[in-house]
C-alpha cells in the first residue's frame, strides 16, 4: 500500500510503509527521512529500520518519488502517495530478452546450443549492497518475457545502479554480441559476449545509471536485451 495523500501519520504511514507496519516506539521524521534503505538491516545496520534516503549521500539512494533535501527541512507531505516497495502490479522491474542466434546442425560434432541466460542485479550507489537479482533464459532463436524479475520486498530506489550479465546457458554457446536498453534508452550497443557459459557483465559504472520511470505499462526499470 502507498502512503495516503492526506491525513498522513508519521508512524503508521511513513514509517509503516517502509517497514511493513508500526508497533510502538518513538519515530523521528528527520531520521526516517534522511537515512537510506542501506543504512538499515539490509545494509550497514546502523539503524534498525528502513528509511527513505532523502538526505544521506546527497539522496543518491533515495526512494522513488522523493526529492533530495540538503537543508534537512523535511515535511511529512513529501511522502504523500508514495510507494516504498515494488508490488509487481503497478511497480515492477521487467526483463525482456530476444535471442537472435540459431543453432547450427549437430554434425559434425560437437553440437552447439546458443541458448542464453540474462541476469539483472540492482545495487546501492556504491555497489556495496545488492537489493535485487533475477533473470531468465531464451532459447536460440527465441525470447524470454517481458516478465517481472522484482520481488515485493525489493525497494524502489529512484536511481538504478545496475549490472546485467549475459552468457551462454551451456558450455557449447558460440559467443556473440548484445544490446541492452533500460526504459527505452540504449545503454550497451554491440557488447561482446564470450563463448561458453561464463558470460560478460555490463554495469552502470561504465554505461550510466537509469532512473526509475514509467515505461512499458509499469513504473520501474524495464530491461530489454537482444543477443545476436
Amino acid at each position: 500500500m502507498a502512503v495516503p495523500s492526506s491525513n498522513i501519520s508519521l508512524a503508521t504511514n511513513v514509517y509503516g510503509e517502509a517497514n511493513g507496519g508500526y508497533s510502538s516506539g518513538q519515530v523521528s521524521l528527520t531520521d526516517v527521512s534522511f537515512f537510506s534503505y542501506f543504512a538499515g538491516p539490509n545494509g550497514t545496520n546502523s539503524i534498525a529500520y528502513n528509511a527513505w534516503g532523502v538526505g544521506e549521500n546527497t539522496g543518491l539512494n533515495r526512494i522513488y518519488g522523493t526529492t533530495y533535501h540538503s537543508s534537512g527541512n523535511y515535511a511529512i507531505n513529501d511522502f504523500a502517495g508514495l510507494t516504498y516497495f515494488y508490488d509487481n502490479s503497478t511497480y515492477q522491474v521487467t526483463l525482456s530478452v530476444t535471442n537472435n542466434k540459431t543453432n547450427p546442425p549437430p554434425f559434425p560434432p560437437p553440437p552447439v546450443d546458443n541458448a542464453v541466460n540474462v541476469n539483472i542485479e540492482l545495487w546501492g550507489q556504491a555497489f556495496s549492497y545488492q537489493y535485487l537479482s533475477g533473470g531468465g533464459m531464451a532459447q536460440a532463436p527465441g525470447s524470454y518475457g517481458p516478465a517481472s524479475v522484482s520481488q515485493t520486498n525489493d525497494p524502489i530506489i529512484a536511481i538504478g545502479y545496475w549490472k546485467v550479465t549475459v552468457g551462454g546457458a551451456g558450455p557449447s554457446f558460440a559467443g556473440g554480441s548484445c544490446n541492452i536498453s533500460i526504459n527505452g534508452t540504449s545503454k550497451v550497443s554491440g557488447g561482446s559476449v564470450p563463448s561458453g557459459p561464463g558470460g560478460a557483465t555490463f554495469d552502470s559504472g561504465t554505461y550510466g545509471t537509469a532512473n526509475v520511470a514509467s515505461y512499458g505499462g509499469f513504473t520501474g526499470l524495464y530491461f530489454e536485451v537482444t543477443v545476436s
